[in-house]
């Protein structure tokens, strides 16, 4: 079992805060922009489940078996979309070569334990012409922030997983995505929009 196994109950008691916030306004505003055969990775409870396009086709991965068990309650509350639910890691992704149209990664590569394996596996199973959607928090370039971020890892990081000084876009950049568009979105997230080529 995972630590997120042993939380799963208690964990969008836990995240509540953030997820009114911040958390929500970013998957209004980046998980409708999928299309096609999609790959959602780390779904944890179910969250992105609610702004799936209509008929869209997902495949949900989490490496929590509660977790997702959690989700697919939740999604219970569509009965327009295709969900597949798998219990996999990001790092051990089980998938052929280029089989997804859409990669989604919402709050992902904060907790995964090999983020450039994890990217480069990501990248292998996106198709050629693919595009990936990742939101992710990580290190500022500004110094206060930074030790806050620090400070913060200290009790995020064992508690539940989340590392608040990752760097996502030496991630992306070592994978070799071609990146269309990046920005700032709120304290320490940021998002990237990219392309396999």
């Amino acid at each position: 079992m995972t630590r997120y196994d042993f939380i799963a109950n208690f964990y969008d008691i836990l995240l509540y805060p953030l997820e009114k916030s911040t958390m929500n306004d970013f998957r209004k505003k980046f998980v409708p922009k999928i299309e096609g055969y999609t790959l959602d990775l780390a779904v944890g409870t179910g969250h992105n489940i609610e702004y799936y396009p209509p008929n869209s086709h997902v495949v949900l991965i989490d490496k929590s078996i509660e977790m997702l068990k959690i989700a697919k309650e939740r999604s219970k509350k569509r009965n327009d979309l295709t969900l597949e639910f798998v219990h996999s890691s990001v790092e051990d992704l089980s998938f052929k070569d280029n089989t997804f149209d859409t990669i989604l990664s919402i709050d992902v590569f904060c907790s995964v334990k090999n983020p450039y394996k994890s990217m480069e596996n990501v990248k292998r199973v996106l198709k050629h012409g693919g595009k990936g959607i990742f939101v992710e928090h990580g290190l500022t370039g500004q110094l206060l922030q930074d030790i806050v971020l620090y400070l913060t890892n200290i009790l995020t990081y064992p508690t539940v997983g989340s590392s608040m000084v990752r760097k996502p876009l030496e991630y992306i950049k070592h994978a070799g995505f071609k990146l269309l568009e990046y920005g700032h979105l709120k304290h320490s997230f940021y998002y990237f929009l990219v392309r396999k080529e």
